[in-house]
């Protein structure tokens, strides 16, 4: 079933740029090449770069060593943002749901955050941790550890009552329940969180990398291309993080498969 679901996939991303070369190819011609920015036109913008200019975009870039450095970088701090994020988010997901006190405790605050985007929240992660990697990490692992911490809460709140109540009857400590039946029920929830904070940690990075923004990083690329603009460098850059949100998806998928394979699989 996984071969389907990859070759379906595979198709359906062929398809989409397939479509993309042919509007391309037919929009060369017939859309404007210039706009209006500010108080001026800029001249000689390709809406819908062809294959040609981005195969010479992406060389250039790639050559240059401009892509596969932002990617290095992009990635480390999306690796440490997300682990930090994570292990806080697990962490506290799993206190919460097994005392209801620290859950009355942590729900403003979770809510707070939960629904504060990471934008707003940029300012003050430049006073607090300056225009370092700490602010930028931490930013990433704020809203990683917001989503981590719901799945691991739900997780050991949708525990049946039976296995709880079985491992009481076989005499099993707190501990004991909490390490055989607690946390092996809740590993689907936490795992389910944890590939939904893996994408939101390759969106945050583009707003993260806003502050004291250099080279080399896909969020500055991305900004510098919008500000010239370069149409060209658009699209690679986002076809990159794409593409590396994929990776990091699939590395999720296969993460749970294995942490999970004990359980019974749905035909």
């Amino acid at each position: 079933m996984s071969w389907v679901r990859a070759r379906r996939a595979a198709i359906g991303l062929l398809g989409f740029a397939a479509l993309y070369l042919l509007a391309s190819e037919i929009g060369q011609s017939r859309l404007p090449d210039r706009i209006w920015m500010g108080a001026h036109y800029v001249e000689n913008v390709k809406l819908l770069p062809t294959w040609r200019a981005l195969v010479e975009e992406g060389t250039f870039l790639i050559q240059s060593n401009i892509l596969v450095d932002s990617i290095a970088v992009s990635t480390r701090r999306v690796v440490l943002g997300l682990l930090l994020g994570s292990v806080v988010g697990i962490l506290l997901g799993l206190l919460t749901g097994a005392a209801s006190r620290l859950e009355a405790l942590a729900d403003p605050w979770v809510t707070f955050f939960r629904f504060t985007p990471a934008l707003a929240l940029l300012p003050l992660y430049v006073i607090w941790f300056g225009y370092g990697e700490s602010s930028k990490v931490l930013l990433i692992a704020t809203n990683v550890a917001v989503v981590t911490f719901l799945g691991a809460h739900q997780g050991v709140r949708g525990v049946r009552r039976v296995y709880l109540d079985a491992a009481a009857a076989l005499g099993a400590d707190r501990w004991l329940t909490f390490r055989k039946v607690i946390l092996p029920a809740a590993f689907p929830s936490i795992l389910a969180s944890f590939r939904v904070a893996t994408g939101l940690a390759w969106v945050t990075i583009v707003v993260a990398e806003l502050i004291n923004a250099q080279m080399p990083s896909l969020g500055y690329l991305l900004a510098l291309a919008g500000a010239y603009p370069r149409v060209p460098n658009m699209m690679i850059g986002l076809a990159t993080i794409g593409a590396l949100v994929l990776v990091f998806d699939l590395l999720a998928l296969l993460l749970n498969a294995w942490a999970t394979r004990w359980m019974e699989r749905a035909a």
